[in-house]
């Protein structure tokens, strides 16, 4: 698969469709705010992407208060052969797809953002939103999901072109 260079890449997994259905308000959103994007499931995604992007933002869904298994061993495994360091300075940011309040979204969030952090990356809270990003639970209705998500979507671009390119 050739690598060509976007602003955003998004990469997720989904269970239950919740957090897939997130991809595309988050994609539409960075779109609008003037970036490119690409958009690749855990399975799909090439390390090489990872690194030619200038910012990384993550699906998982909640699992058990906690990252999605191949997520975490995206960053496990093959991250590990360049740790640390490729990532440091690209933007980084975290959406979840979880169940029914107190079912560990917000921890999953927090989980895969301390992923993140470890890899030196930028990240971003938003104070006139869902603090630290966006969240679709069994309950949420499609458009409170759109709203926030492209919201998200567009609070990421906008800190990827306030930051410049990535190196």
């Amino acid at each position: 698969m050739a690598t060509n260079q976007h602003d955003l890449l998004i990469v997720y997994t989904s269970k239950n469709g919740r957090t897939g259905a997130m991809v595309e308000p988050i994609r539409q959103g960075m779109e609008y705010a003037g970036v490119s994007v690409s958009v690749r499931t855990v399975e799909e995604v090439q390390w090489e992407e990872m690194l030619s992007a200038k910012g990384v933002i993550i699906g998982t869904p909640v699992r058990f208060g906690d990252v999605d298994w191949q997520i975490k061993r995206l960053f496990d495994v093959t991250a590990f052969q360049d740790y640390p360091g490729p990532l440091s300075g690209k933007v980084g940011g975290a959406f979840t797809g979880g169940g029914r309040p107190g079912g560990g979204a917000e921890l999953a969030l927090l989980s895969m953002i301390h992923i993140l952090l470890n890899h030196g990356m930028v990240i971003q809270g938003h104070a006139h939103s869902a603090h630290y990003g966006p969240v679709a639970l069994r309950e949420s209705t499609e458009e409170e999901v759109t709203t926030v998500c492209n919201a998200w979507g567009r609070h990421w671009a906008e800190l990827v072109r306030r930051l410049g390119p990535a190196g």
